[in-house]
């Protein structure tokens, strides 16, 4: 499965090691899984880790994730995000790659939700899809869910 993570998403993962966005992090050490970005994108996220994280450990972990992103030159230059068009960099490294996903929290991305069948969700809703594609109905997967929380 081929993702592009939006900046906002690393931030998002750094409030809470055991929020959804997180997991996705996580995800990059999978074998079914494997992020891209562009230049810019990395230059983003490492200007980002570089402001805003102050933990040494978060730091470290953030630093893990970005060096297993695959950096890919940009072969696409198209104007999808109309009301935002530095997002563009997203749409058009997914469409160089041919990314099955664009995981974002901006709503200028999720409101495209789909782009050249390449599908724009949020962390929440793309980490359940991700969990639940081989549970026919994704029932056992919410029961871990409840079960974790009730533990708490």
């Amino acid at each position: 499965m081929k993702l592009i993570l939006d900046t906002n998403v690393l931030i998002d993962a750094l409030h809470d090691q055991a929020s959804t966005t997180w997991q996705i992090l996580e995800l990059a050490t999978t074998d079914n899984t494997q992020f891209f970005a562009s230049d810019k994108i990395i230059k983003e996220y490492n200007l980002v880790v570089e402001r805003q994280v102050k933990n040494n450990i978060d730091k470290k972990n953030l630093e893990k994730f970005i060096s297993q992103v695959e950096v890919v030159p940009v072969t696409h230059h198209v104007k999808a995000v109309r009301y935002d068009p530095e997002d563009d960099k997203f749409i058009n490294t997914a469409l160089s790659v041919n990314a099955n996903y664009i995981i974002s929290s901006d709503n200028h991305l999720l409101d495209l939700q789909e782009y050249n069948n390449i599908k724009i969700l949020s962390p929440k809703d793309f980490y359940y899809f991700y969990k639940n594609q081989d549970n026919e109905d994704g029932q056992k997967e919410w029961a871990d869910i409840f079960w974790n929380v009730l533990k708490r």
